[in-house]
């Protein structure tokens, strides 16, 4: 199936079951991640939510004093997230990216994942564009090699640090910090996943 089908069928997706998977993903406990991630950030700072999906991480952002700018891909999701967060929520596909070092750090939990490999490369540099010197960027992976079409009709990319690296390396404005998988409960099951955290460089870095 061509890519470009498998997204439409996967934001099709997601505008067909938007309460259900709100319902499901909004009491997820991926506080570990969100409080190391702020540790990079300062005081007040502004976070691009990349694919806010509920809105729980933007929430979670906004009532700790940060300035958060909150997008994703599917309108249904994209307008009960703004509900519940309280800002509007810009319905903006990964490819639509236009900052220019606006963001001191870029929050991508679980959403670069629906992005087809063929488009990372463009994806990961609208990013590192739209960070700030020194920004931090946090992206998470469901752990495994290739791309699929989950039982629900979802598009995935699957990586493994090794391929996770390797992409990283073709950009070197951005330093891979760390790089772990991870089990997690979903679903009333165990899945794997793999975390990244990445840091822009400066001009003057060394």
């Amino acid at each position: 199936m061509p890519q470009t089908n498998n997204k439409k069928q996967t934001i099709d997706f997601y505008n067909a079951n938007a309460e259900q998977y709100v319902a499901e993903t909004s009491n997820l406990d991926v506080s570990d991640h969100r409080n190391r991630f702020l540790n990079f950030i300062p005081d007040g700072g502004q976070i691009l939510d990349l694919g806010c999906g509920s809105g729980r991480d933007s929430r979670f952002f906004i009532d700790r004093g940060y300035s958060v700018t909150a997008v994703d891909a599917s309108e249904v999701i994209a307008k009960l997230a703004g509900e519940f967060i309280g800002i509007t929520v810009d319905v903006l596909d990964f490819q639509e990216l236009e900052y220019f070092e606006t963001f001191d750090g870029i929050w991508a939990c679980a959403s670069l994942l629906h992005c087809p490999k063929a488009e990372m490369d463009s994806v990961i540099l609208k990013i590192t564009k739209a960070l700030k010197p020194h920004g931090i960027a946090y992206m998470s992976f469901k752990f495994g090699a290739g791309e699929r079409v989950d039982e629900r009709g979802r598009f995935f990319n699957d990586y493994t640090e090794d391929d996770l690296s390797e992409l990283l390396a073709a950009h070197s404005d951005l330093e891979i910090i760390d790089l772990f998988t991870e089990s997690k409960p979903l679903r009333g099951g165990l899945q794997t996943w793999l975390n990244l955290y990445a840091k822009k460089q400066a001009d003057n870095d060394v």
